[in-house]
């Protein structure tokens, strides 16, 4: 026990979650609806606040597979930001570290905890703000746009969520749907080699690799 203490004020800690995952060909975002108030029957990231002696990581995991039974491994984590202004909760000050974690096999969502119900909810739904979320997670969504957009450009790890074999076609819709824009399917293909993101794993089948030679 630290025998230390701060006259400053101490906000409450919490984490958010964006669990990604590729479906049909649509990336999808993992969302609960809220049970409890505030923002009773609105749609949410999945998150909530951390324990005593437990990182920010860890409870994004915990929270995750509490409210959805989604499990997440630290690995998979990538750090969005951290989001603190003041009246982003109503209950009083927060300071939020949110998360995306890619989800790479398939794994079946039920709401429990604070959730009333789950659901797969189009990133680009999200993205483009056709849905009322809770908080400020939408501040979330949006940061966590800029932030994967960039990754994409610099390492293959978003490819993963493709899966381990894919088609040159299956990526550059990943890729357009991360970034909101159209890609040529010869400018895309020509990046592909060139920064040698890809190896071949079968006929006209592909798998990341861990590094990019070179940004798009």
């Amino acid at each position: 026990m630290s025998n230390y203490s701060y006259e400053y004020p101490r906000p409450a800690l919490t984490t958010d979650l964006i669990v990604l995952r590729w479906h049909q060909g649509d990336l999808q975002v993992l969302m609960i609806e809220r049970k409890h108030d505030p923002f009773k029957g609105a749609q949410a990231l999945p998150g909530g606040f951390v324990d005593a002696d437990e990182s920010p990581k860890a409870a994004a995991i915990r929270e995750v597979l509490e409210e959805t039974g989604v499990v997440i491994s630290a690995d998979a984590l990538i750090e969005i930001g951290v989001f603190g202004d003041a009246g982003r909760d109503p209950r009083g000050w927060t300071v939020s570290v949110a998360f995306a974690a890619l989800l790479t096999e398939s794994q079946e969502a039920k709401a429990g905890d604070d959730a009333a119900s789950v659901s797969w909810i189009s990133w680009s739904e999200l993205c483009h703000q056709r849905h009322h979320l809770a908080f400020d997670h939408q501040e979330i969504i949006d940061r966590a746009q800029s932030r994967l957009n960039e990754i994409s450009l610099i390492s293959p790890h978003l490819l993963n969520l493709l899966g381990p074999r894919f088609r040159y076609r299956h990526a550059r819709h990943l890729y357009r749907q991360i970034s909101d824009k159209e890609i040529a399917p010869r400018t895309f293909k020509a990046w592909l080699r060139k920064s040698e993101a890809l190896e071949r794993v079968g006929r006209a089948l592909y798998r990341a690799r861990k590094t990019l030679k070179r940004p798009w």
